[in-house]
This record gives structure tokens, C-alpha cells and sequence, in this order.
């Protein structure tokens, strides 16, 4: 395949297979959508589907963020210029299988591509991922006829402004925004099923709706815990260092749960230090949330079957993000955490991807040995396992 002439600045997938990438918009008729300006209009949601590739050595990769798309970067203040992905648009479906297993992948405030150097990962292992883009709360969603819909802060629960107010009422929008996505990836599992016995789709027939699991990032790791625990066709769920607002962080789910935990620093400080450095408005608010956070991780280790929890020294948030990868500029709003990430980003990218690909393999695919998910792995020594 020929690259782009930048896409070596992400991680070249390593699996067997190559990588392909498909986007679909889809409409909800069966929900409103309560983000937008207009409450009678429906839900409507842009995926993209990386999936296990033929090798076509003709092929050329598709750009990492479409150009419709490009606000994203501007928004964030990386620079994608020229930047290629490591997937093909449209390509033919790999014959290694029949049929392959699925991942719902959430993420937050960001469309999925911003975790592509991991979706393209599990795709040339073998999994099809479905990255599902939350409209309203990315800088913009570009459906595929030309309309643009920008952000509205309403979606992020309030993530990017001063946190003020009651805090009780600031939990309550978060957990609102994480049933949401919840509810988001369970109208995509619908979605699915009618694409697979579609036989005028290109992945009609090869999602094995069978094994089906999610994964998410920050709100999108609550996500998707919350709709693996209420959905009966979700088998098991990843939470990339998402706090936990909605009733999975009080009641836990009874399907194996993996946690991938930043370092939380912030929350090693006494409160009354944490509000002098703007951290959290009030002392009760800070106890409040470092309650929640580390009392919805433990309660989901103790209570999935089986749990597995492991922290990674020197992450931060974003770290899981393929932001760490791209040039910023100095204004960045991402810029203040990765200044104080301490772990190279392949290196992080790599410790994630084996606890994934060890996790699905184990529960998707029947694997018994998973060194890592054990914490017997030699090799890993950024890991500390166990809940914070």
C-alpha cells in the first residue's frame, strides 16, 4: 500500500491484516434528538467501521480526518496536514474468517478517528470496530450529504466550562450525557443487525453478532459500560479512564469488565490544596467527585465477571487519544496535559493495545492465556494493577 507522506507519524498497525474503513450515517426514528435546536428531529449518528482488510498493494490509505472533518484539528490545535491514515476506504473484507467479531467503540468529545492508531490496531487482529461519532458534542459532525452541525456544549455535560453550580446537579447532567451514549450504541447494535443481513452491504453477512463487546473513552468508557450492563448482546466492555456518573459506577455489571486507568494525581491532593488550584470549586465538591470516580472503578471490579482494573504510570487523560502523536500548537487546549504526560506515546499505545487485544481475545474469542490481564506479565512495568 502507499502511505500518505506524514502517516508515519502514527503507529503502523501490527496485526495480519490490513486495515479498511467504511462510514455510514444512520437515523434513529425512534428517538429524539434532545442536543439540537429542533426537539422533533430524530437522532442522528455518523460511524466509521475499520475492519480486517485484503492486501492490495495498489491501494492507497484514506486521509486521517476527511476534510469536512477538519475543524476537529482546528478546534483541538493539532496539526493533520497531509496526514494519512493506516485503513483503505472501501476495501474488500479479508476471507480469513467468515464472520468477524465487534466492538463498539465511544468516545468523547472527539469523533472516533481521534482513536484510530487503536481501532486500526484491533482491526488487523481481526476485530471489526465501530467508532461511533456522538453528534453535538465534537467541534463539528459532517454528514455525508454536506450538512455540518457544530457543537453544543450541552452534550459534554458541561466538561469545557467553569464547574459551578451544585455539584449534585453537574453529576446528574454527566450521568444524563453518559445514558445518552449509552443509548447511542444500542440504537448502532440495531443498526448492525440490519447492515448484516443486508446483501447489498460490503459487510453483509461477515459481523459475528454474537461476539459484541464496547469500549470507550472518558465518557464513552462510562458509556460503554452502562449499555454492555443493560444490553444483553453486549458480552463485555472496555472504560478507557472514564469516571463513572450513571448507575453502573453504583450497581457494577455482571460481564467482564476491563478498566485502563490513567494516573489521577489530582486527586492525591487534600481538597482544600485542590480548590486553591482551581481543580474544583468547593472542598465538598472535590470529596464528592473523588468519591464517585474511585468508588464506581472499584465497585465495577469488584462486581464484573470477572473484573480486571490496571492503572498506567505516567499517562494522562488524553493519553489514550492518538493526540500525543501530532504536532500542537502552542495555544493548544490539549497542550496543558501533554506537558504533564510522562509516558512516550508508542510505548502507551502499545501497553493499551495488549491489554485490549488480551481482554477480546479472551472473551470474544475463547483465548484462555492472557498474561496481562493477570498481572503476571513480565514487561510492563508502567502497570500497577488494581484500582486506585
Amino acid at each position: 500500500m502507499t502511505p500518505g507522506t506524514t502517516a508515519d507519524r502514527l503507529p503502523e498497525p501490527t496485526g495480519q491484516h490490513a486495515v479498511g474503513r467504511l462510514s455510514y450515517d444512520w437515523v434513529d426514528f425512534a428517538r429524539t434528538e434532545i442536543y439540537g435546536a429542533n426537539r422533533e428531529d430524530r437522532r442522528e449518528l455518523v460511524v466509521f467501521v475499520w475492519y480486517p482488510a485484503k492486501q492490495e498493494s495498489a491501494a492507497t490509505f484514506a486521509p486521517y480526518l476527511p476534510p469536512a472533518w477538519a475543524p476537529v484539528a482546528e478546534f483541538l490545535g493539532i496539526n493533520v496536514d497531509g496526514l494519512s491514515s493506516h485503513a483503505v476506504a472501501d476495501a474488500t473484507v479479508a476471507e480469513h474468517d467468515s464472520a468477524y467479531p465487534v466492538l463498539l467503540l465511544s468516545p468523547s468529545g472527539f469523533p472516533p478517528l481521534l482513536l484510530s492508531a487503536i481501532a486500526e490496531e484491533l482491526a488487523s487482529y481481526g476485530f471489526i470496530v465501530v467508532g461511533v461519532n456522538h453528534t453535538y458534542e465534537t467541534a463539528v459532525t459532517a454528514f455525508a450529504d454536506g450538512r455540518v452541525v457544530p457543537m453544543n456544549p450541552a452534550a459534554l455535560g458541561g466538561a469545557l466550562g467553569p464547574q459551578t453550580g451544585s455539584y449534585d446537579d453537574v453529576f446528574r447532567q454527566r450521568a444524563s450525557v453518559c445514558a445518552y451514549k449509552a443509548a447511542d450504541l444500542a440504537s448502532v447494535a440495531d443498526q448492525l443487525e440490519r447492515l448484516n443481513s443486508d446483501p447489498a452491504e460490503r459487510l453483509a453477512g461477515r459481523l459475528d453478532l454474537g461476539r459484541v463487546a464496547a469500549l470507550g473513552h472518558s465518557f464513552g468508557g462510562n458509556a460503554a459500560l452502562e449499555w454492555c450492563r443493560a444490553d444483553q448482546r453486549c458480552r463485555a466492555a472496555v472504560n478507557l479512564d472514564g469516571a463513572l456518573w450513571s448507575d453502573v459506577g453504583r450497581v457494577g455489571l455482571d460481564r467482564p469488565a476491563l478498566q485502563v486507568l490513567a494516573e489521577h494525581g489530582e486527586f492525591a491532593i487534600a481538597a482544600e490544596d485542590a480548590v486553591k488550584a482551581g481543580a474544583a470549586p468547593t472542598v465538598e465538591w472535590f470529596e464528592a467527585e473523588k468519591a464517585i470516580t474511585f468508588g464506581g472503578w472499584r465497585t465495577v471490579q469488584q462486581r464484573a465477571q470477572p473484573g480486571y482494573t490496571a492503572q498506567i504510570g505516567g499517562a494522562t487523560h488524553l493519553s489514550f487519544m492518538d493526540v500525543p502523536f501530532l504536532p500542537v500548537t502552542d495555544a493548544s487546549i490539549v497542550k496543558p496535559a501533554l506537558d504533564a504526560t510522562k509516558i512516550r506515546p508508542q510505548r502507551m499505545w502499545r501497553i493499551t493495545c495488549d491489554l485490549l487485544l488480551a481482554f477480546f481475545a479472551r472473551h470474544l474469542n475463547g483465548a484462555a492465556a492472557a498474561p496481562v490481564l493477570d498481572g503476571l506479565a513480565d514487561g510492563y512495568p508502567e502497570l500497577t494493577i488494581g484500582p486506585p
